[in-house]
């Protein structure tokens, strides 16, 4: 199973290119932060890891702006 993980820095910002990049590559679980950089917590990526299991890929995607 691919687990998708996105993490946005402001609550301006939004997360559907990234989204949208991890359905084409076919996560069947996404799970979503959005966070300041400095963030100590970020919940959805602790809830990301803990639903791993053996076998499964984790995709986190780098969107850059230009």
């Amino acid at each position: 199973m691919k687990i998708g993980y996105i993490r946005v820095s402001k609550h301006e910002q939004h997360e559907d290119l990234q989204r949208d990049a991890l359905a084409a590559a076919k996560c069947e679980k996404v799970f979503t932060d959005k966070l300041s950089g400095a963030a100590a917590q970020r919940k959805g990526l602790e809830e990301a890891l803990a639903y791993l299991r053996p076998g499964d890929t984790f995709c986190r995607l780098e969107v850059r702006s230009s």
